[in-house]
């Protein structure tokens, strides 16, 4: 089959590799439609320690596809918890000592989901859900989870620093508790877009929670910067492992704020996460800005066009 294969930051091609053979319990999936996102970007100019293997390594996260045996359309999360260890048993199942290895391999032709994750995240798409938006299921479950860190509250005002697809996202997830979500930074065309998210563009100064979102040291620096004295930060978007970002000491100690870490998913924030696109209540599909092939995915990488937020690659 044909698949992108990372070989280090900056490198990746599409070569011809062996069909992937499903184990006991696996999931053979003949891959219809991937997406592209700003973590694989990130991986693509840097590397990742958790998504990527040794290289060379397969490549992508988000998808959808055919259960061969079965024929019905699915898609899954990129990992499920144990269940059994410490964290899990706490109900931290984020945290799951067993997590890894994620699935990865989306940018191909076929892809086998392992048996654990497909006896936990993987789900039957409804049939009025275009593939395409049903791949988001992921991201999307990860903003429901980061959500959920927050705290968010029926009419908080929550500052949202960062105007990807990400914080778009996480919008419609903040306005959806009853919240007030506004997009801080950004380009003016994705700031355009924040209405259509529930969300207004603002400078979000004073806000009661903030959560982070473009995963830059300097985004870091202003989500602490934002908050009301007393409120919440999250810190939603990773930074590399050497990052050691500056922040306002006095304001976390004197000014007592929260800061906390939202990492991946859960399966609960999973499944919301496919009824949630499910629904229609927001217009998914303005996410997915390119469309391109195994082959485009490259350059895309190398360059991504300006108007560019997420890629549908057709397999």
């Amino acid at each position: 089959m044909r698949a992108l294969i990372f070989h280090g930051p900056g490198d990746v091609r599409v070569e011809e590799v062996p069909d992937p053979r499903p184990g006991p319990g696996d999931v053979l999936v003949q891959v219809e439609v991937a997406l592209t996102d700003g973590t694989d970007l990130k991986a693509f100019r840097r590397g990742h320690p958790l998504l990527l293997g040794d290289p060379p390594s397969p490549f992508g996260h988000e998808f959808c596809g055919i259960d061969v045996a079965t024929g019905r359309r699915v898609v899954a999360a990129n990992s499920a918890p144990c269940g059994a260890c410490g964290p899990c048993r706490r109900g931290s199942e984020t945290l799951c000592e067993n997590l890894l290895p994620l699935l990865n391999g989306a940018y191909a032709e076929l892809l086998v989901v392992p048996e654990r994750i497909a006896r936990t995240n993987l789900l039957p798409v409804p049939d009025r859900l275009a593939p395409e938006v049903a791949a988001l299921v992921e991201p999307l479950a990860c903003c429901l989870h980061g959500v959920d860190r927050a705290g968010v509250a029926d009419g908080d005002d929550v500052a949202i620093v960062g105007a990807g697809p990400i914080g778009l996202m996480l919008a419609s997830c903040v306005a959806d508790r009853g919240a007030r979500p506004v997009v801080v930074g950004g380009r003016p065309e994705r700031r355009e877009l924040a209405p259509l998210f529930g969300a207004q563009p603002g400078d979000g100064a004073g806000a009661a929670v903030v959560i982070e979102a473009a995963g830059t040291e300097e985004a870091w620096r202003r989500a602490v910067e934002l908050a009301r004295p007393g409120g919440t930060v999250v810190l939603f978007g990773g930074l590399p492992q050497d990052a050691e970002p500056r922040v306002d000491a006095y304001r976390l100690h004197y000014e007592e704020l929260t800061v906390r870490g939202a990492f991946h998913h859960t399966p609960s924030t999973v499944r919301a996460a496919l009824a949630f696109l499910a629904s229609g209540a927001r217009p998914w599909e303005r996410l997915i800005t390119h469309e391109v092939g195994l082959a485009g995915l490259p350059a895309l990488f190398a360059d991504p066009p300006r108007d560019y937020l997420k890629a549908a690659v057709r397999l």
